[in-house]
């Protein structure tokens, strides 16, 4: 469902498949569990093998910003796909959440 890599305070979690309501609850936990770290301060989400993402997804998303907001952190979004950019921008998550183009290995 994901998998994650460490590289000094950042934490990269590349995501695959559909986020839906199932989902999200599990992917809310696993995350959860990787930040319960306190010098993780960079979150870095991968889109670029999720097919889908539905309200359930954000919520998931908003919550950990949540997170890494309280610990003076920060979340960061790549490789989205036209539907779950679109999805970001209705929800306002570009506004939040810094939107980079590729992936974590790049940036």
């Amino acid at each position: 469902m994901l998998e994650s890599r460490r590289t000094g305070d950042r934490l990269c979690v590349h995501l695959s498949g559909e986020i839906d309501h199932c989902v999200a609850a599990s992917l809310r936990g696993e995350i959860e569990s990787l930040l319960r770290d306190p010098t993780v301060k960079s979150l870095w989400l991968d889109f670029s093998d999720v097919t889908f993402m539905d309200s359930s997804g954000v919520g998931m998303i908003i919550g950990r910003y949540k997170t890494m907001k309280a610990r003076g952190g920060s979340v960061h979004a790549c490789g989205l796909h036209p539907p779950v950019d679109r999805l970001f921008h209705l929800a306002g998550l570009h506004r939040i959440i810094a939107i980079a183009g590729g992936d974590t290995e790049h940036e």
